[in-house]
């Protein structure tokens, strides 16, 4: 995997493909805002030419080439980030959902661990393991997990989905389908000592489930009481994830938790999709159901919470509807919205693009792209905003929102650190402080906020901001209301 992510201590270096072998190339680099940083000229010797930068601070970056090697000048453009080392201590809150199972890069671990997460969610499919019955051949499986035990990245492995030797292929609806599948589970974590998490399936509720048992949460939790107490019956250490559910379906939970199923699970994972798709998180009213979620899961099991996770959420930049810097919001408003009600874990999904056909879902959900003419894999926007947050929250609690304008979200955590942004229009704020204060951009660009009688202003948007202060609160007043224009 060719990269284009490199930490601030690193040089960003590119290899450039020259086959015409002479002339020059001329190069320049302008930050997210647009505004040049370098620019120079080298010379092209052989087929493959080397452009070497200097040292850059922590941003998103556009490298643009100019190709003076042919009859015809040509340009191309190469995004890339630069983010800080990983100093801070990994927070398992943040994970990822990837396809190493599928076309992802082996080595593409690098940029994982880099983002800051400490988890990634993968497939461990029934089907590809067990051929004969009662036989399992990891090998499948084996690849990728060897590539995460060498980089110390934890695995959350969902056990999914059917087999052609149970059921017809049909999703387990009879005793020995479901004594078949709890094998399975078994299998899977005795053969992975380094596997401490599993997830029951995946959205049941949706399209994955057929046959007898299609969409039915009294077929799903005979399945999770099988296999949960197969897999706790040789590794009690296991965290087993029940649900997995698309959308935040709390009918659909309702009637699981009815079942008795809450016995059978450490933690219940959602989905939060919705059927629009390209809704902000505000607008789907994330927090409110997450909170909903929690409150049925006390109605069901005695007063007592559980833990709630995300295991899936993120928008594609199919068609553009959803741009990439948008991608990028969503992604870091989610992720505070969701631990503001006590979301215990978070996956965004996915780690890289599925596909280049830009006007298809599926294919775009990805924090990088596949890879270029120069087999480079380029981050969007979203990548170092994940890779900022996991940096800036790791370590630190929610306190609370602190109370403004309808539209404006003023996040508080721990050691000092507020999350800020206005939605749907933007709006103009007082901080009040008697010191200098630090403004972090969703992409970690750094500005040091000096106060002018006791107050700094700030025009909050769309686009979090994370505000760094001497003291553990401030005060806000609203100034105005701005319509995008």
């Amino acid at each position: 995997m060719q990269s284009t992510i490199f930490l601030h201590t690193e040089i960003p270096i590119f290899k450039i493909w020259t086959p015409a072998s002479t002339g020059s190339l001329t190069y320049s680099v302008a930050d997210r805002s647009g505004t040049k940083v370098v620019e120079g000229q080298v010379d092209v010797q052989s087929d493959q030419t080397i452009i070497s930068l200097q040292q850059c601070r922590p941003e998103y970056y556009v490298l643009t080439v100019t190709n003076h090697t042919a009859n015809e000048t040509s340009v191309r453009t190469i995004p890339f980030v630069v983010i800080t080392s990983t100093a801070l201590p990994v927070d398992s809150r943040f994970g990822v959902s990837a396809h190493f199972s599928g076309k992802n890069p082996l080595n593409g671990t690098r940029e994982l661990i880099a983002m800051g997460a400490s988890m990634v969610r993968e497939d461990a499919l029934w089907a590809d393991v067990e051929a004969s019955p009662g036989e399992y051949d990891f090998t499948p499986i084996d690849r990728y997990m060897s590539a995460f035990q060498r980089s110390g990245l934890h695995p959350l492995l969902i056990i999914d989905y059917n087999n052609p030797l149970y059921d017809g292929g049909l999703t387990p609806h009879d005793e020995v389908g479901f004594a078949a599948y709890a094998n399975y589970a078994r299998a899977l974590v005795s053969h992975y000592p380094q596997l401490h998490a599993v997830e029951l399936y995946n959205e049941y509720n949706g399209k994955f489930s057929t046959g007898p048992g299609e969409h039915d949460p009294a077929n799903y939790a005979r399945m999770v009481s099988a296999a949960y107490q197969a897999i706790k019956a040789v590794r009690p250490d296991v965290t087993v994830v029940v649900g997995a559910t698309f959308g935040i379906d709390l009918d659909w939970l309702k009637r699981l938790f009815t079942t008795g199923a809450l016995t059978y699970a450490d933690a219940i994972s959602v989905h939060p999709y919705s059927i629009v798709s390209v809704d902000p998180p505000e607008f789907r009213n994330l927090a409110q159901h997450l909170q909903a979620l929690q409150d049925l899961i006390k109605a069901h099991n005695n007063g007592q919470a559980k833990p709630i996770w995300i295991t899936e959420l993120g928008w594609s930049d199919a068609f553009n509807i959803t741009n990439e810097v948008e991608q990028a919001h969503y992604l870091v408003r989610s992720i505070v919205l969701s631990l503001s009600v006590g979301v215990d874990t978070y996956f965004w999904y996915d780690f890289i693009n599925d596909g280049t056909n830009s006007f298809d879902l599926e294919q775009n959900f990805g924090l990088i792209r596949l890879p270029d003419a120069d087999g480079y894999y380029t981050p969007k926007p979203s990548y170092i905003a994940f890779a900022v947050l996991t940096r800036l929250l790791a370590g630190r609690s929610f306190l609370g929102r602190e109370i403004a304008e309808f539209n404006v979200y003023h996040m508080c955590f721990s050691n000092n650190l507020h999350v800020l942004w206005s939605t749907p229009f933007n709006q103009k704020i007082e901080l009040a402080s008697n010191g200098p204060l630090t403004s972090i951009s969703m992409t970690g660009k750094t500005q040091i906020l000096q106060p002018t009688g006791g107050k700094v202003t700030l025009r909050l948007t769309p686009e979090p901001i994370y505000i760094l202060t001497e003291t553990e609160q401030f005060t806000m007043h609203p100034l105005e209301q701005e319509r995008p224009s």
